[in-house]
């Protein structure tokens, strides 16, 4: 199984931005590497492409009751479809809209990416198992920086089942975001456009709050 990375980057706040998030409670998380492709390539990315991001976990919240040296957490996201390219103030921004995330807790610990995805593999071997979250995506977006070679990417999700739902909080915000990078310098089997390393979350909200762009992004740094 190929699991090969560079060193775990956050990229920087791409533009400062104001917006309204719930100020958290208690927040749980789960990281991940992991990588995605999208039909048609990356960049450019054209209206109505499907990005698929497979992954694994590589920490999970003991409040979870999970442990990764004998079961695996696999990610799949799926059905996210491109907008098209916006132009994001000198950076590039994409809008995607559907899409769904899926997590298994799976005890055979087989995951692999193998190459030219959908394969053999991928996304079969993230899939199997006990499913322990499903969501569909409110929102995500990708922002590439002005060279096209990293970024960092963020999501919404309402949560729909698995055996996680409501057993660490209730009135949960689910969050998916984190860094990537594309082909050039990174460790990427072939057929695959970004090399992914993120955390998804899952927080107690208890109220809103105007927050800046650089508190919302320390949400995802470790």
């Amino acid at each position: 199984m190929k699991r090969a990375f560079v060193p775990k980057v956050l990229v920087g706040a791409l533009l400062p931005a104001l917006f309204a998030v719930p100020a958290l409670g208690q927040v749980y998380s789960v990281d991940y590497l992991g990588y995605a492709w999208e039909t048609g390539g990356i960049l450019p990315s054209d209206a109505g492409d499907e990005l698929v991001i497979v992954s694994v976990a590589d920490y999970v919240d003991p409040a979870f009751g999970v442990d990764l040296g004998t079961d695996e957490l696999t990610f799949h996201v799926y059905g996210l479809v491109s907008g098209g390219e916006a132009d994001f103030f000198g950076n590039t921004m994409i809008n995607y809209a559907g899409g769904y995330l899926e997590i298994y807790q799976d005890p055979t610990r087989n995951a692999d990416w193998g190459v030219n995805p959908p394969n053999a593999t991928a996304p079969g071997s993230f899939t199997e198992g006990s499913l322990f979250f499903r969501g569909a995506f409110t929102a995500f977006t990708l922002f590439f920086d002005p060279s096209g070679s990293y970024g960092s990417f963020e999501g919404t999700l309402d949560g729909l089942a698995g055996s996680i739902i409501d057993d660490v909080c209730s009135d949960c915000v689910y969050t998916w975001g984190g860094a990537f990078t594309l082909d050039a310098g990174a460790q990427i089997p072939q057929g695959y456009d970004l090399q992914i390393d993120g955390v998804f979350e899952i927080d107690a909200a208890v109220s809103s709050e105007s927050a800046s762009w650089g508190s919302v992004k320390a949400l995802f740094n470790n």
